[in-house]
């Protein structure tokens, strides 16, 4: 079930054109525009959500509407709290039906813009074929300076599932993000395709090639995006190309959970 997180291309990883700006500035999305590839199978009638990952607060899972045609070019109208800087954005669908978007913009109340392309043509769709490209979680982060930008690496996390009764889930979509000393980076969501991840006391292993070089490894987090069953893990490890393994500890006995009742959505460890 879920995506192959082993597959050679990160499907988090979309080129991103942004108004570089400090950490410290308020930004407020006004209006979001999305254009949709102009490829025959392009456009989809599905519904698409999107959450807005912020340095101060995320703002999660914004319809943004059904209806998108290939080739078209719709500007929507959605407001969000001040997130700080945008430091990455993840879309979902409702359905099976493939979506491949071109570019997109966040605009905010102060004018600024920030625009996404998907240079790698990575499509969106809970029918998986990873071999096509597809995947049922597309995102993107904000992007590291040039003088800053080292080569792509491959990076490996490893979670260790607590042993406490019920720390085991099997619905549960989770999602990665390593911060590194110059920006941060996704990775494709923690489901390996035939495979049950998450056992009590198992330790699930997560390979991520080809991801953006953000330099020595500072944080790790994970967010969920869904699922309706809660995890305990006690410990997770971060080791990327030409780096010492970075091992983090859920010291608070933190439970994730998309249902806040059990657990929060997300967790960030430094």
């Amino acid at each position: 079930s879920g995506i192959n997180a082993e597959y050679g291309d990160n499907m988090f990883g979309f080129t991103v054109l942004s108004l570089l700006i400090q950490l410290t500035h308020s930004v407020s999305v006004t209006s979001i525009i999305v254009e949709t590839g102009t490829g025959k199978h392009d456009g989809t009638e599905d519904t698409l959500t999107m959450t807005i990952y912020g340095s101060k607060r995320d703002a999660e899972r914004i319809s943004i509407g059904k209806g998108f045609t290939a080739g078209l070019r719709r500007t929507i109208s959605r407001s969000t709290p001040d997130i700080g800087t945008p430091e990455c954005v993840v879309f979902q669908t409702s359905g099976d039906d493939l979506w491949v978007p071109k570019e997109v913009t966040l605009n905010t109340i102060d004018g600024l813009s920030f625009s996404f392309l998907n240079s790698r043509g990575f499509g969106l769709s809970n029918m998986e074929k990873m071999t096509s490209g597809w995947a049922a979680a597309i995102g993107f982060c904000t992007p590291i300076t040039e003088s800053t930008a080292g080569k792509p690496r491959t990076c490996t996390i490893k979670t260790r599932t607590s042993r406490t009764k019920h720390a085991e889930t099997d619905n549960c979509l989770l999602v990665p993000r390593i911060y590194g000393e110059h920006g941060v980076v996704l990775g494709e969501s923690m489901d390996r395709m035939n495979h049950d991840d998450f056992k009590p006391g198992a330790l699930d292993t997560f390979t991520y090639q080809n991801m953006q070089n953000v330099g020595k490894v500072k944080c790790l987090s994970f967010n969920v995006l869904r699922g309706d069953d809660a995890w305990l893990f006690s410990s997770a490890t971060v080791q990327c190309d030409g780096e010492s393994v970075k091992t983090f500890r859920n010291s608070q006995n933190q439970w994730l959970s998309y249902d806040v009742s059990e657990g929060v959505r997300f967790i960030k460890m430094c």
